[in-house]
């Protein structure tokens, strides 16, 4: 009986914060895009579409843009840009990103420093020139 009254009093903690994140949205605008610094020799492709994210009202991180990848090869585990101060996740996300690589999908590691870690399926690197973060978000708050 303990377990149960404990279950039901998470979801509905979690139901309040959902509830309170629903109202503040109702009551505020969009905030703006703000630029994703790049690190190493990753590159804008296209000045019209920078990588860029904000932090929307319902605690998720939207990502747009794309990112150019130094010498057309994405590597696994190489640190490709970072995010703004504040707008780190709480835990750890992964979320999929096009790009114009072969019969191997990458994805985005974002940790709770900000870091965006490039992961290529099965390890290793492959020929890419690119990687596109639209449609790309991940919740910025906790697992609980």
């Amino acid at each position: 009986m303990p377990d149960t009254i404990a279950v039901l009093a998470r979801r509905l903690a979690r139901l309040e914060r959902r509830i309170a994140a629903l109202e503040r949205a109702r009551r505020a605008p969009y905030p703006p895009w703000r630029d994703v610094p790049l690190t190493g020799d990753t590159s804008v492709t296209d000045p019209a579409q920078p990588p860029q994210v904000r932090a929307n009202l319902w605690d998720m991180l939207e990502f747009s843009g794309r990112i150019g990848l130094p010498g057309g090869r994405a590597v696994d585990d190489t640190v490709i840009g970072l995010l703004p101060e504040g707008y780190s996740p709480a835990v750890p996300r992964t979320v999929p990103v096009a790009s114009d690589a072969d019969r191997r999908a990458l994805q985005l590691d974002i940790d709770r420093e900000g870091r965006l870690i490039l992961r290529v399926q099965d390890g290793g690197g492959v020929k890419a020139t690119w990687i596109s973060l639209d449609s790309a978000s991940c919740r910025t708050d906790g697992d609980d």
